[in-house]
Formats: structure tokens, C-alpha cells, sequence
């Protein structure tokens, strides 16, 4: 049973990383979860994915104004 649990909660953490990465979501992680502490990396890990998506995006309104000034 505790070997259950514990993928469980690895494979939950997991989902929320990939979630971050993928979704542009607004995550914020608990401090428990299950009477579990949270590692803190985990947090700064799924905090961080959502500054990725925002720079990707400003990114790529940069890269357009750029090329719409070259084709005018």
C-alpha cells in the first residue's frame, strides 16, 4: 500500500509540472499534500513553468512585430 502511495504522489507531481509546462495554468502548489511537506523544488519547478510560457509568448509577439516591420 505504501508503495502505492508514493508513486501515486510522484506521478500527481509530475502531472502538475506537466500541467505548468503545458497549459499556461496559474499554478501554486500546497505546502502538504497527504500530510506529505512538499519538496521545494517542486514548487520553484511548477511556479517557474508558468514564467516559461509567458516569456514564450512575448517572445513571439516580439519575433512578430519584427517581421511585420521587415515586410512593410
Amino acid at each position: 500500500m505504501r508503495f502505492i502511495l508514493k508513486w501515486s504522489l510522484k506521478l500527481g507531481i509530475g502531472a502538475l509540472i506537466y500541467a505548468g509546462f503545458t497549459g499556461g495554468l496559474d499554478l501554486k502548489v500546497p505546502d502538504t499534500v497527504l500530510g506529505y511537506k512538499v519538496p521545494e523544488s517542486v514548487k520553484a519547478r511548477v511556479e517557474s513553468a508558468g514564467k516559461i510560457k509567458e516569456l514564450g509568448a512575448d517572445t513571439n509577439a516580439g519575433f512578430k512585430k519584427i517581421s511585420d516591420a521587415i515586410s512593410r
